[in-house]
C-alpha cells in the first residue's frame, strides 16, 4: 500500500486559549470553564469512536499532534481521556512521534511530566519572542523568563524533542531584539525552531490597532533584514532549513508536519479540525457549542471535493515548501501528469531567475534559497490551474 493510501497522521484540535492573541485568526477563543472543556473532550472522544470523516487504513506509525488554540489549557484528565480514545480506536498505535503544543504561560513541571507519561515525546512551545515588551504588545500571556523556564521544565520532564515557534516583524521589534531572542533560544539547546514572518490578518485586533496608528510595524527593509538574520544566524548555529519556515538540528524534523508537506492523508478530530483523504478535505464545524451538542452519527462536516488539477497543484506547492523539493515521479504516479511538460512555459522564467532548480535524475523540483524567499510567486503557477 502506498503512503498516500493510508492515514499517516492524526490531528486533534483544541479551540481554547487563556486569552486570544492580538494577531490570531485561528479557530480558538478564551475559555477557562472546566465544565465546557470536559464536555468538549467527551465530544472529541465520541467523534474518535465514530472513526472521523477520513475512512482509510491507519498506518501503525501515524503521527499524533495536539494543536490549537492551546491544548495545554485542557485539564490533564481531559487530555488523558482523548489519548485513551485514540489508543482504543487504533489512531494511536506506535506513532513515529506524538506532539503537543504548549503555551509557556500554562506550563508547570507536574503538567509536563504528566504529558510525558501519557506518551507525548515531542513538545512545541509558542514562544514567539523573548522580549517582554514585544510579548505584551501582541497579547501573549507569558514572559520571556517563563518561556525559558518552560523549556527547562520540559527537559526535566523527559522531553528530548522540543520545538519553539517564533515570529519576526512584530510591532516595536528591532534587529537587535530579534537577534537576542534567537541567540537565547539557541542557547537552550533545543533542536527545532519554526520561524514565521508576522502576517496581519483582517479582522484581528492587531489589524485594528495598526489601522488606527496605535502600533507600528518594522518597515519592509527592516523586515527583509530580519529574514536574512534568521537564515544566517540559524545556519551558523547548525540548524538546517528543511522547509520554508522550519529549521532543525540533527534532522529533528517535525514528522507530523512532513505528512502535510508530502500531501499524505491525515485524520482530524475536534471543532474546526480538517482531515484529508487524498482527494477531499473534511472540516468540522468551528462552532464549539454546536460541536459539543452534535449528534455525532450525523456529524457536521464541510466536505470539499478537490479536482485533479487542484490535487496536483496542492501536491506541488506543498512539496516545494520543503527544501528537498517536490517529487515529480509521485506526481506522475498519482495524477498521470508530466509536470515538467505541463508547466514548462510557466516555470521557465523562474528557472532563468535562479528561483527553481530541477534534478532530472531524481525527478525532484525544488525552490532555491532565493526561491524560498519569494515562494508565493512560484506557487501561483500551480494553485491557479
Amino acid at each position: 500500500m502506498k503512503p498516500y493510501e493510508q492515514i499517516q497522521a492524526t490531528y486533534i484540535h483544541t479551540p481554547f486559549c487563556v486569552q486570544k492573541c492580538l494577531y490570531c485568526d485561528f479557530a480558538s477563543y478564551a475559555c477557562r470553564d472546566r465544565q465546557v472543556m470536559e464536555r468538549y473532550a467527551e465530544a472529541v472522544c465520541k467523534e474518535i469512536a465514530m472513526g472521523g470523516a477520513v475512512k482509510l487504513p491507519i498506518n501503525p506509525n501515524a503521527t499524533i499532534y495536539f494543536g490549537g488554540g492551546t491544548p495545554s489549557t485542557l485539564p490533564i484528565e481531559c487530555i488523558a481521556r482523548i489519548v485513551n480514545a485514540l489508543k482504543e480506536y487504533k489512531f494511536w498505535q506506535q506513532p513515529a512521534e506524538a506532539t503537543i503544543e504548549v503555551n509557556p504561560g500554562t506550563a508547570d513541571l507536574d503538567k509536563l511530566k504528566a504529558l510525558r507519561a501519557l506518551g507525548f515525546d515531542r513538545i512545541s512551545f509558542g514562544v514567539q519572542s523573548l522580549n517582554d515588551s514585544e510579548l505584551r504588545t501582541i497579547g501573549r500571556i507569558h514572559s520571556a523568563q517563563e518561556a525559558l523556564k518552560a523549556i527547562a521544565w520540559a527537559k526535566e520532564a523527559g522531553f528530548d524533542r522540543i520545538s519553539a515557534d517564533l515570529i519576526y516583524g512584530l510591532p516595536g521589534q528591532t534587529i537587535a531584539s530579534l537577534r537576542q531572542t534567537l541567540e537565547q533560544l539557541v542557547a537552550t539547546g533545543i533542536e527545532h525552531l519554526s520561524v514565521y514572518g508576522l502576517i496581519v490578518e483582517e479582522g484581528t485586533p492587531l489589524a485594528t490597532l495598526l489601522n488606527e496608528g496605535k502600533l507600528i510595524l518594522p518597515d519592509e527593509d527592516v523586515a527583509a533584514d530580519m529574514y536574512e538574520l534568521v537564515q544566517q544566524l540559524l545556519r551558523e548555529q547548525g540548524f538546517e532549513r528543511y522547509e520554508i519556515s522550519n529549521y532543525a538540528k540533527m534532522e529533528q524534523y517535525s514528522k507530523h508536519n512532513l505528512v502535510y508537506w508530502k500531501y499524505q492523508p491525515y485524520a482530524a478530530f475536534g471543532a474546526a479540525a480538517c482531515g484529508f483523504d487524498g482527494s477531499a478535505r473534511y472540516t468540522a464545524t468551528s462552532d464549539v457549542e454546536a460541536y459539543i451538542n452534535a449528534q455525532l452519527s450525523s456529524f457536521i462536516y464541510d466536505t470539499e471535493q478537490l479536482s485533479e488539477a487542484e490535487l496536483l497543484g496542492e501536491l506541488l506547492f506543498m512539496g516545494l515548501r520543503k527544501t528537498s523539493g517536490a517529487n515529480l515521479r509521485e506526481a506522475r504516479e498519482r495524477f498521470g501528469v508530466d509536470v515538467m511538460e505541463r508547466f514548462a512555459g510557466e516555470m521557465e522564467p523562474f528557472f532563468q531567475k535562479g528561483m527553481l532548480a530541477y534534478d532530472s535524475e531524481a525527478e525532484v523540483l525544488r525552490l532555491t534559497e532565493r526561491g524560498m524567499e519569494l515562494g508565493n510567486l512560484v506557487f501561483e503557477i500551480f494553485v491557479t490551474v
